[in-house]
């Protein structure tokens, strides 16, 4: 089949307005999508995630929306697990200290999703019980075909896998590993996180049927679409991240508490110091540094240095902390703090969920230094800022909170 239109972190349908200029945007129901009829049963996916979990009720919702038209409803996961260990033969290819791990990102697919959606020979080395590896995690620590992966599952116990394909990282939705449901039960990762609707011929009345059952995007509910229109606000996934920020090997504390390696922190992270002419202090990713003093520095020239409330940053905001997401807990994903490679500001008034209180001309310059936004999270989180190397102002996305104004920035 080669390379997929399905990809697990594609952007989302989310067709709200926002006022260019003011703090937040307005909230109101947004248009339908007026996408073109295919006729391909897997020509197209639509994926309805929700980071703590679906729950039953949900599910029974997805499964009779996806039924009346003739389609098919995939439960899916998406999980962090420790890995500790790669081997070849007798020989160590890669192996932490004691104590320690390194965050491995795995997506976990039904043999539906992965055969028709992503790959035949996926599905097949998933059904044989091996897994499968992204291009730029192998790449990374030198593994291959044939190694044998060891991953920590609940309660940390160790479990062997053996590599059985390597994949382009769009493959796995940008992950470290993708595995079948069985084998991620074998670890304890049973949290249903998404399902991915498929099979269906007529994409408008498959999204109509699912915005009148009330799954839109928001704070409940994140909804991507195969045809969705890159994103501004799409992060890069943990294969994707490690590549341009580096792996560190932590250790998790009985409570909870994340210790990354000193000699990972000396090599990436930048000592805590001011801004330059702004007053701004944090520890960043030394790759992350300049752009954050870049997109400071704009806010500056452009006079809304005033809407920064950098008292509030100092204490509360800033680049590196290391710790797990607040939705995931200690079987899930370490944020992106844990990198040094998001900053957060102004996090007194942008609390996790609600409205973002973030003057839309500040997210736009900070797009332009190449960040994603939180506002437009599932939850919603406004006082992040996340680097994805790459300018993001230039996108025209109805983004439901400050779209862009591509033309405006030249």
């Amino acid at each position: 089949m080669g390379k997929n239109k399905y990809v697990l972190i594609v952007v989302a349908v989310s067709l709200f307005v926002s006022w260019p200029s003011v703090l937040y945007a307005d909230t109101i129901n947004p248009p339908l999508p007026d996408t073109p009829e295919k006729t391909a049963p897997y020509e197209h996916a639509i994926s309805i995630s929700q980071p703590t979990g679906v729950k039953l009720a949900t599910k029974k919702r997805i499964d009779a929306v996806a039924k009346a038209l003739g389609a098919e409803a995939y439960p899916g996961r998406a999980v962090n697990l420790g890995m500790t260990r790669v081997m070849r033969a007798k020989k160590v290819i890669q192996r932490l200290p004691v104590g320690y791990r390194v965050s491995m990102s795995t997506t976990v697919q039904a043999d539906g999703v992965v055969r028709n959606l992503i790959s035949p020979e996926a599905a097949d080395v998933l059904a044989r019980g091996a897994i499968v590896m992204g291009a730029s995690s192998a790449q990374l620590r030198g593994a291959q075909v044939g190694d044998v992966v060891t991953l920590l599952g609940v309660n940390d116990e160790a479990q062997d896998f053996v590599i059985g394909l390597v994949v382009d990282d769009e493959l796995v939705g940008e992950s470290d590993l993708l595995m079948s449901p069985a084998q991620a039960n074998s670890m304890g990762a049973t949290l249903v996180t998404r399902y991915t609707i498929t099979g269906f011929t007529q994409t408008t009345k498959m999204v109509r049927a699912l915005h009148d059952a009330g799954f839109t995007n928001g704070n409940t509910y994140r909804i991507r679409n195969t045809w969705d229109a890159p994103n501004p606000d799409a992060t890069l996934g943990l294969g994707l991240t490690k590549k341009l920020m580096g792996e560190f090997a932590y250790k998790v504390s009985k409570s909870g508490k994340i210790t990354v390696a000193n000699s990972w922190i000396r090599t990436n992270i930048s000592p805590r110091v001011n801004f330059e002419g702004i007053g701004i202090r944090a520890a960043c990713h030394t790759k992350v540094r300049a752009a954050v003093q870049g997109a400071l520095t704009d806010v500056d020239r452009e006079g809304l240095l005033h809407l920064v409330d950098i008292r509030n940053t100092n204490a509360f905001g800033g680049c590196f902390y290391p710790r797990f997401n607040r939705l995931a807990g200690k079987f899930g994903y370490l944020s992106r703090h844990s990198w040094g490679m998001a900053f957060d500001m102004n996090t007194s008034t942008n609390v996790q969920g609600g409205i973002p209180y973030m003057d839309c001309r500040i997210v736009r310059i900070f797009r332009r230094w190449g960040f994603a936004w939180g506002g437009n999270f599932t939850p919603s989180d406004g006082m992040h800022f996340e680097f994805v190397g790459e300018r993001r102002d230039n996108l025209l996305f109805p983004s439901r909170y400050c779209p862009n104004v591509v033309g405006a920035q030249g």
